[in-house]
């Protein structure tokens, strides 16, 4: 005899909504969730839409309104998720002391907050980042780059970014990366990958924002000196890279390739170094048993003590707490727990008795 196995509690998810919203940022993400409610015939998430009144909203474009299920206040005591969507109306948004205040109140309501695109600048402006990475456009990217305050944390070329409770993706549809990133975090990789496949998407980019990912801007780079160094530190992550090897390669003086390197990439070399390393070492904890020692040692970090620095400084978590949370025994853990119940109910569907 089969115990039946107890029922889901469906995840409460919200969007906060601002004039001049962008529309893919709010029904990008909800239509990821709300299709995992359809394909396995159950209701995992509570799907919400939000203004500071209730009140509908105008889209950026005037091509339509959204008319919010609930207001602010009519929000449930725990919120499992609440994201800010982006859109050009986040300007106006991030000075809007009535919803700044609205966010930093229910901050400790909320298990996971977040943002899609440029609703990070509205979620910084609320201060309850301090200290936490976070994801945005990479033109929003770049303009966060040049304010002190803001530069150390912005993480220009990631598709999303976990730092935390804290949840941020890049520009307008790299929200529906971070839905599936968070389907695969609540219900497991296969729900993740059954979602991505229904609406024709691959589950994870291997790259950063479009052509905006590591190795892809060392190819745009349009000194051909420094792009020959970027690439090498690329195929290469745990090379000897010191300046003398790399102004050898790039056929210039030290000098001289710190100050040009700096010119064309906005950035310096060390950094870049590091961006590719961590790069190399996170995919191989989400991909491989490796020992945290021998990730270390492959991805040019030396040592683990090394690398534990590098992650929590640059991405608030340690390596075993990111392999935890990404790497392949997570994966199989949540997919064994939830795999008896959390499956494609592929009867329902092709009869149309599934609810969106």
């Amino acid at each position: 005899m089969t115990t039946a196995s107890p029922p889901i509690r469906p995840r409460q998810v919200a969007v906060l909504l601002y004039p001049r919203v962008a529309s893919v940022d709010v029904c990008g993400p909800l239509e990821s969730f709300g299709i995992a409610n359809f394909l396995t015939g159950q209701r995992l998430y509570h799907l919400m839409t939000v203004s500071i009144d209730g009140a509908p909203v105008p889209v950026a474009g005037g091509f339509l309104e959204i008319k919010p299920s609930r207001g602010c206040a009519d929000l449930p005591d725990r919120i499992d998720l609440l994201l800010i969507a982006g859109g050009p109306g986040c300007f106006a948004a991030s000075e809007d002391s009535a919803l700044l205040a609205w966010i930093r109140r229910l901050e400790p309501r909320c298990d996971r907050l977040g943002s899609v695109c440029t609703g990070s600048t509205v979620l910084l402006a609320s201060g309850v980042m301090k200290g936490h990475r976070v994801a945005t456009h990479w033109l929003e990217a770049r303009r966060l780059e040049t304010d002190r305050t803001m530069a150390e944390q912005v993480e220009p070329n990631a598709i999303f970014v976990n730092s935390g409770k804290f949840w941020t993706s890049a520009g307008m549809l790299a929200g529906i990366d971070l839905s599936l990133a968070l389907i695969e975090a609540d219900f497991g990789r296969q729900l993740a990958l059954d979602v991505a496949r229904f609406m024709v998407l691959v589950l994870r980019r291997q790259s950063g924002q479009s052509q905006f990912s590591a190795q892809l801007m060392a190819e745009a780079t349009e000194d051909p000196r420094i792009r020959r160094v970027q690439l090498h530190i690329w195929e290469h992550p745990g090379g000897d890279h010191s300046m003398r090897r790399l102004a050898d390669l790039a056929a210039m003086s030290e000098r001289s390739l710190i100050r040009r390197f700096k010119q064309v990439t906005n950035g310096t070399i060390s950094r870049y170094i590091e961006d590719v390393r961590l790069n190399f070492a996170r995919r191989l904890l989400e991909t491989s048993e490796l020992t945290i020692q021998t990730v270390a040692s492959k991805s040019g970090f030396g040592s683990a003590a090394t690398l534990r620095r590098a992650f929590e400084r640059r991405l608030a978590v340690s390596p075993s707490v990111y392999r935890a949370s990404f790497g392949p025994d997570h994966a199989r853990t949540v997919g064994d727990a939830v795999q008896d119940t959390i499956r494609m109910d592929l009867e329902s569907l092709v009869m149309g008795k599934s609810a969106w």
